[in-house]
């Protein structure tokens, strides 16, 4: 069986700051070779529910999801199926996981507040953002690795040329992350390769991404 490839952070024209539609978004993944991705918008489940309704036509699986806006920051529920209302941190956590899912918090140094406490709450911490400076990936990995929560990652793409930036090769067998795939096209390229080195090299960045995807696919499986 093939290896997959996820990209789990995406934003289609649900979010009031991207233009994608989602199904061009389905359209563009596969393309790029992906197997899959969650459309997190902001704020609603709109776009991952429409996406959701043309993944067997298009061949692409698709991760609903929704990105809300808290009072301490951004918080990402990934399989949920209804829109979260609460705007309280504590209580979207609670939402997400009342309807099954999991909570993310990502890309934790930009615009969070209660960083430390927020990470300890949530399910899995966004440790790789391709649109997040490399020290602010460093600093998400450290804080994922000393709260010893598991690791995820994404593109956080709201163009259709950032679909894929940051994706992760599974091997569907075994389950096991076999390594962090950047797309050739980049214009970020020389950020993103400078990240994969340094933490491919040290290794802790593929452990905190293997016991992350273990976790998601307990529900995707």
């Amino acid at each position: 069986m093939e290896d997959l490839y996820f990209d789990s952070h995406t934003h289609s024209n649900y979010s009031h700051d991207s233009l994608m539609r989602p199904e061009r978004i389905l359209k563009q993944a596969k393309k790029m070779g992906l197997t899959g991705v969650a459309i997190t918008d902001h704020d609603t489940i709109r776009g991952s529910l429409e996406a959701k309704r043309l993944e067997k036509e298009i061949g692409v699986t698709v991760i609903t999801g929704v990105e809300v806006l808290t009072d301490s920051g951004d918080i990402i529920g990934l399989f949920v199926n209804e829109e979260i209302r609460s705007r309280r941190w504590g209580e979207v956590i609670d939402e997400i996981r009342e309807q099954g899912g999991v909570a993310i918090l990502p890309h934790p140094y930009r615009e969070h507040q209660n960083v430390s406490e927020l990470a300890k709450a949530v399910d899995l911490v966004e440790i790789w953002n391709a649109r997040s400076t490399v020290e602010q990936n460093e600093r998400a990995v450290q804080l994922a690795r000393e709260l010893q929560k598991p690791g995820l990652y994404g593109s956080d793409a709201h163009t259709y040329a950032e679909i894929g930036n940051v994706n992760v090769q599974v091997n569907c067998g075994t389950w096991e992350v076999k390594g962090v795939v950047r797309a050739e096209y980049s214009s970020r390229s020389a950020v993103i390769r400078s990240h994969v080195t340094h933490h491919l090299r040290r290794g802790e960045f593929l452990q905190l991404l293997q016991s992350g995807w273990r976790y998601l696919w307990k529900i995707i499986g």
